[in-house]
C-alpha cells in the first residue's frame, strides 16, 4: 500500500457528503481545507448533532433530511 499514515478518528467532527455515487466523510481543517475520506468501515457509529436534521417517515419512504421549519423562506 506504499506510504500510509493512520490517525485515530474517535471524536473527529466532520460531514457526511453525498458526492455523485458515493458518500464520503469530509473533515475540514483550520484553513477551511478538507479531506474526503472514502468510507470502508461497514458499521461505524455516528451521532447526529445538526439541529436542522430530522427523520421523516412517509409513504414515499424513510429519510434523514432537513426539518420542515429549516426549509421555510426567511422573512
Amino acid at each position: 500500500m506504499g506510504n500510509s499514515q493512520e490517525t485515530r478518528a474517535i471524536g473527529q467532527r466532520g460531514f457526511l457528503i453525498r458526492a455523485l455515487d458515493e458518500i464520503v466523510f469530509r473533515v475540514y481543517d483550520a484553513n477551511h481545507d478538507f479531506v474526503d475520506y472514502d468510507i470502508t468501515n461497514y458499521d461505524c457509529e455516528v451521532v447526529i448533532i445538526d439541529p436542522d436534521a430530522a427523520f421523516i417517515r412517509s409513504d414515499a419512504g424513510d429519510f434523514l433530511d432537513y426539518t420542515t421549519e429549516s426549509m421555510q423562506p426567511v422573512k
